[in-house]
């Protein structure tokens, strides 16, 4: 089971379902006392659904008010694989060169932006048996999250 995360978010935005990108950590937030809860199990660049909403509000020089304690969870993502990968539960290592070093346009599922090359990925369902990719015939499109 995956730990829980917890972060602080703007109240007005703080709805189940609501997603978002974390960045890093932004210059108001590195003396703010409360980085380490706020901040501290958020990886840069990932991408996170919030859960679950708070009744708890802390200060947020960020915002420059009140932010609620809401929980998270990393965001599936849609990525092709080979057929062979596409088994529910299983751990896949995204590589660089999934589509034979060519770029598959604005659209590829192979490596997509919001997909890091040498992290590992579990499979959470298969949405396409058989995708169309521009490189490999032999592709399936699943829903992923971080391992």
């Amino acid at each position: 089971m995956t730990p829980s995360i917890y972060t602080l978010i703007n109240p007005t935005v703080a709805k189940p379902g609501y997603s978002f990108e974390f960045l890093g950590v932004a210059e108001p937030c590195t003396s703010c006392r409360n980085l380490k809860v706020c901040l501290g199990k958020l990886q840069n660049g990932e991408f996170y659904s919030v859960t679950e909403v708070g009744k708890n509000k802390l200060d947020c020089p960020l915002i420059e008010g009140k932010a609620v304690v809401v929980q998270v969870k990393p965001s599936p993502r849609l990525l092709a694989v080979s057929r062979g990968q596409a088994v529910e539960g299983m751990t896949v290592t995204v590589t660089a060169n999934t589509g034979d070093g060519l770029p598959c346009g604005e659209e590829c599922r192979c490596l997509p932006r919001y997909v890091k090359a040498g992290q590992r990925y579990v499979v959470k369902r298969i949405v396409k048996k058989s995708f169309d990719c521009p490189y490999s015939s032999s592709r399936s499109l699943v829903e992923v999250t971080p391992a």
